[in-house]
């Protein structure tokens, strides 16, 4: 059961990881949304004339997938997701098969009593 713990496990997180990613590069850009480029910083005590800047409206989910996928195509949805399968095949195929060995092994308590 040991070497089967790591790849079910193992398995199961990579999948979920990639079904995910998608969802988590749109959160991000949804979070970036209204930030200011990195071009318009200016230092602190620059003179400048004032003026009033109002930030763009906040666009939805489906909203920012949609742009995503015009600007750049539908692969840009994974982009980046080569660090997402790295950290699922290392982090997460050792703590699911580890846990296996562990609990059988009696390391890790099966139940839980409360006094």
């Amino acid at each position: 059961m040991g070497l089967k713990g790591f790849l079910e496990g193992g398995v199961a997180s990579i999948v979920a990881g990639c079904s995910t990613h998608p969802l988590d590069l749109i959160k991000v850009r949804m979070q970036l949304q209204g930030e200011p480029a990195v071009q318009s910083l200016r230092p602190a005590l620059a003179f400048h004339t004032p003026h009033i800047h109002l930030p763009p409206p906040r666009v939805g989910p489906v909203s920012v997938g949609l742009r995503i996928i015009q600007q750049d195509g539908a692969a840009a949805l994974f982009s980046g997701v080569s660090a997402t399968v790295l950290r699922q095949t290392l982090y997460s195929t050792t703590r699911m098969g580890l846990y296996d060995i562990l609990k059988r092994n009696g390391r890790i308590p099966t139940q839980i009593t409360c006094r």
